[in-house]
């Protein structure tokens, strides 16, 4: 069997313990999600691949359901990348010219993702008040330097402990749809580092379920239930375990998560889709969700480099975004099936109502009378402000006891 030098790991910082002999497990879950996220990359870059060998080491591949995990992988990448690849795990002997290593972690009641983003950090201090022993997890891709320092600043705001997992980089192909399978089997390391059992993923529903606003409309699945679903079954082959992934905040808008924190000052976090500059470009999807929902919750903001409110900036994102959410209150039943289609398939129209009525409130917060967007995107006046007024008084709670099953 072909030695495997494990080109794919970095063992900067905290990331060391993995060039330690007995965390073969360890290395053999990131084996998988690193390997998949690096052939998505290739696909885009290349246009095609032939297929896709993970190598795992000789004592986890003797222990677990080889074919099943196969199978699952070959499926996803399918249902994700519409690609049908041969997916093959390939037994290979470990790094055993590494020495073992006394490393103890402590023990902890979950592990709770983290990106610096608004969701993760309203969601970390949310979970504070359910839990008292959560590990942050927050996996660094190594070309993105600028979020990794804005991850170190937010951590000085954040009682519970963050550790970083250094990952490949992003690369200049766009956006990765492999890239939450990769966040959740990173978590999954450290279920089996701290002996628990619990991934908490704090995303806001209106993401886990992102609509098509348009026939060629390009979305993400990053957190979509297959994706955790997939995750959860092979973390659970290759630990032995049930686990729980829990989703709090499924059923609740982004302004309804960053109400229940009670944070006032979201200045420090980062949405937007330009990851690698750290700054935000202010009309990318990212950016425009996140202006109106802290404009209807009256938090404070970033500083955006563009107003997408103004007639001479791209509002292609933003228009996109208002006809959907017009559309869901007053035409629903004239919408095109690929705009509802997760909304109807997984009983999400209340979810989305909201989601939309918050975007038209921030919407009507955010311009003046005589900007053109306010006519054309005019909804009753006394419903909007029953809209903030529930927002802003916490209505809907976090649910911690919702699971993907």
């Amino acid at each position: 069997m072909k030695s495997e030098r494990d080109n794919l790991f970095s063992y900067y910082k905290e990331s060391n313990f993995l060039r330690f002999k007995q965390f073969y497990l360890e290395r053999d879950i990131l084996r998988i999600a690193y390997t998949l996220f690096d052939a998505e990359k290739k696909l885009k870059s290349e246009g095609s691949i032939d297929n896709i060998i993970i190598p795992i080491s000789k004592q986890t591949y003797k222990k677990i359901d080889v074919r099943k995990v196969e199978k699952i992988l070959n499926e996803l990448f399918l249902l994700i990348l519409l690609e049908d690849i041969d997916i093959k795990l390939k037994e290979v002997d470990d790094i055993n010219h590494r020495v073992t290593k006394n490393i103890s972690f402590p023990v902890k009641e979950g592990i709770i993702l983290f990106s610096g983003g608004v969701d993760s950090y309203a969601g970390i201090k949310v979970s504070e008040n359910k839990y008292n022993n959560l590990l942050g997890l927050f996996v660094a891709h190594n070309d993105q330097p600028r979020i990794i320092k804005i991850v170190e600043q937010i951590k000085k705001e954040i009682k519970t402990e963050i550790r970083t997992l250094y990952a490949p980089g992003m690369g200049a192909t766009g956006y990765s749809q492999f890239r939450g399978f990769l966040y959740i089997l990173a978590g999954g390391v450290f279920l089996s580092l701290c002996k628990t059992d619990k991934i908490l993923i704090t995303e806001c529903g209106p993401t886990m379920y992102q609509p098509m606003f348009s026939p060629f409309d390009s979305i993400t699945y990053t957190t979509h239930p297959y994706i955790m679903k997939a995750a959860k079954e092979i973390l659970e082959i290759l630990l032995g375990y049930k686990i729980k992934l829990i989703v709090p905040f499924e059923n609740l808008t982004k302004a309804e998560i960053i109400s229940n924190s009670g944070i006032k000052d979201f200045s420090n976090t980062h949405s937007c889709i330009s990851q690698r500059f750290g700054d935000h470009d202010g009309t990318c999807f990212g950016c425009v969700i996140k202006r109106l929902a802290c404009v209807v919750v009256n938090v404070k903001d970033v500083d955006y480099n563009k107003d997408v409110f103004k007639e001479n900036e791209n509002q292609d994102n933003l228009m996109n975004l208002l006809s959907f959410c017009y559309d869901m209150i007053k035409n629903y039943n004239k919408m095109h099936y690929f705009q509802i289609d997760k909304i109807e398939e997984f009983d999400k129209h209340d979810l989305f109502k909201r989601y939309a009525l918050d975007n038209l409130a921030g919407l009507m917060l955010e311009i003046k009378n005589s900007n053109p967007l306010y006519k054309k995107f005019r909804i009753e006046g006394k419903i909007l402000k029953q809209r903030i007024s529930d927002v802003r008084d916490n209505i809907l709670k976090p649910n911690f006891n919702n699971c993907i099953n």
